[in-house]
């Protein structure tokens, strides 16, 4: 019995001795500031009052109370301003009353100095891409360091490298916009404790493997080649391949100093894709990393151009020559070449027709002159395989003949099944500006002739159409005019309050929109001008003011059917 009583009087005078204990458990450097934190063990003693803090911030230097109003309750403190102007050698304790049932006793904790020790390194042990879906995978062994706290992740491909922060884990997937199958990606890691002492990166840095290929598809011959992976030296490439849907497989182990293959096991009609994954040995483990997959590759002895035709070939709205073609849907086509070709001249290039193109705008031919036309189509190896027949342009051309015009037009030969028949249009006008009402006539013809009747207009306008036979192609020619001239008349005087008032021209085939005057006084100066003389002259300047009576002298371009003839006279201007 009294062994007993007197191992519970051990105790519990143990628990008196030693009391309620408070642990600093560390110091951290914040710039300005000091973050001191303890911890509080609780036993059967209470805190008395308030914690008081003291610190010294050099060797040598005795401790001094930074505040002593710190509530029992806390279990940090910021020291404000403790580094300014610059950072010191600081250490700190803090001093406590503890009551342990009836007895009273002073404590205070350790000293302990700022936590300015890194923790160790962290090393990525790969970063690896997932074939499949091409996402990127990174991973590492966690940190042993007694004070360790997190990871923090970069990738300096992306504006701001901070890829993740405070991360807890050893594994970690970018889920980023950065696609690894566009180039290699950089990545790299390093580890902080509770103060956020972080461990320098840089020195560890790892870049994916970025794959790319193109195929032959006239050699049926895949060629790839691949970036090195960084972060350790490989010993072995291994190089994966998959046909259309089935799955990866192994197809060669390479040398760590090759960074191309060609793969000449290439069936026509199928889809490939690769990828090529690096490995080391390290402490009898194998580790590796494995690069993007490629784009889709697509094998096959391509089908060679044939039957590629002009579909037609007509004056659009803009009055050039528009060649439209024709591909044929189950040609591969590497390039579709134009041609035009004029009388017994070399053959010009004209131009070559985009993947999606089919209309071309011939801006640089004579309208009024016959040209031949031709595409070449070659396929993807970049050979000549498949010539179009000759299509043309329809010229017409115009003459009078007594009180009848005959049309004449070189037949249109684009078409495989020929012309349906020919459509007649015509406009007539004063002016070739007038004429512009274009109708059909109603007599179609087979012919490439046809004489009517002129009319009793100044300007007969026709064009032809072409239309396809058993088809919807239309072809259009050029404007052909025919314009009567014949004499120019104008007053030789006006009254500016008499009946003639206006001084103009007239005559068949004339356009006073595009006529200009220029009217001079007797001493030779300019009174009035005009490059549209449609209105006429009123005998007014060019202020809007009538100009005196007298003799005045005019120079005038007059626009008579498609030509200028300039006139010089005199105009005399009366009340």
């Amino acid at each position: 019995m009294k062994k007993i009583v007197f191992i519970i009087w051990i105790t519990l005078l143990s628990f008196q001795t030693f009391g309620q204990k408070i642990k600093l458990v560390r110091v951290c450097n914040g710039g300005n500031n000091n973050s001191i934190n303890w911890q509080i063990y609780p036993d059967t003693c209470i805190l008395l009052n308030t914690l008081k803090i003291y610190g010294r911030d050099a060797i040598g230097q005795s401790f001094f109370g930074i505040d002593s109003g710190i509530t029992t309750s806390g279990k940090n403190y910021l020291h404000l301003n403790a580094n300014v102007p610059s950072t010191k050698d600081w250490r700190y304790y803090l001093a406590f009353q503890r009551l342990c049932g009836t007895d009273t006793f002073n404590s205070s904790t350790d000293t302990l100095a700022i936590d300015d020790i890194k923790p160790d390194s962290s090393i990525l042990d790969s970063v690896s891409i997932d074939p499949i879906t091409n996402k990127i995978y990174l991973g590492w062994t966690s940190n042993k360091t007694p004070d360790f706290s997190s990871y923090y992740l970069y990738n300096y491909d992306r504006p701001d490298p901070r890829l993740a922060e405070n991360y807890k884990d050893t594994f970690f997937i970018d889920n980023s916009p950065n696609d690894p199958r566009n180039k290699a990606l950089s990545y790299d890691i390093t580890s902080a404790d509770s103060c956020d002492n972080r461990k320098d990166y840089g020195n560890y840095l790892h870049k994916t493997i970025w794959m790319s290929g193109t195929i032959d598809t006239c050699k049926n011959e895949v060629s790839l080649k691949w970036t090195k992976y960084i972060g350790w030296n490989t010993r072995k490439y291994f190089l994966f391949k998959k046909t259309n849907a089935g799955a990866f497989l192994l197809i060669d182990s390479l040398n760590p100093t090759i960074q191309n293959y060609t793969d000449n096991d290439i069936s026509k009609n199928n889809i490939y894709q690769y990828f090529i994954r690096a490995e080391k040995i390290d402490l009898f483990r194998k580790i590796s990393a494995s690069s993007n997959s490629t784009y889709t590759l697509n094998s096959g002895k391509t089908n060679s151009p044939h039957n590629t035709l002009i579909k037609q070939v007509g004056l659009n709205t803009n009055n050039n020559v528009e060649i439209q073609i024709s591909r044929n849907p189950i040609s591969d086509y590497g390039a579709i070449d134009l041609f035009r070709v004029h009388q017994n001249e070399s053959p010009v290039f004209l131009h070559s027709f985009g993947p999606s193109e089919i209309v071309y705008e011939d801006a640089s031919a004579d309208i009024k002159a016959n040209h031949n036309y031709y595409i070449i189509g070659k396929n993807v190896c970049g050979i000549s395989s498949d010539s179009s027949t000759n299509s043309n342009n329809i010229v017409l051309t115009l003459n009078k003949k007594n009180l009848y015009i005959d049309l004449s037009w070189g037949k249109y030969f684009t078409w495989n099944a020929g012309v349906k028949f020919y459509t007649i249009y015509r406009a007539s006008g004063n002016t070739i500006t007038n004429a512009s009402n274009f109708m059909a006539l109603p007599n179609n013809t087979m012919d490439s002739f046809y004489s009517l009747p002129e009319t009793d207009q100044s300007v007969d306008c026709y064009y032809i159409e072409a239309l396809e036979n058993g088809g919807s192609g239309v072809s259009k020619s050029n404007i052909a005019c025919y314009i009567k001239t014949g004499n120019i008349y104008y007053p030789n005087a006006i009254s500016v309050f008499g009946i003639n008032k206006t001084f103009t021209f007239s005559g068949a085939g004339i356009d006073l929109s595009k006529t200009s005057i220029q009217i001079f006084n007797r001493w030779g100066q300019l009174e009035y001008n005009t490059d549209n003389f449609i209105s006429g002259w009123f005998a007014k300047n060019n202020a809007g003011e009538y100009v005196p009576t007298g003799v005045y002298f005019f120079i005038a371009k007059v626009y008579q059917g498609e030509k200028t003839i300039e006139i010089h006279g005199n105009i005399t201007v009366l009340e």
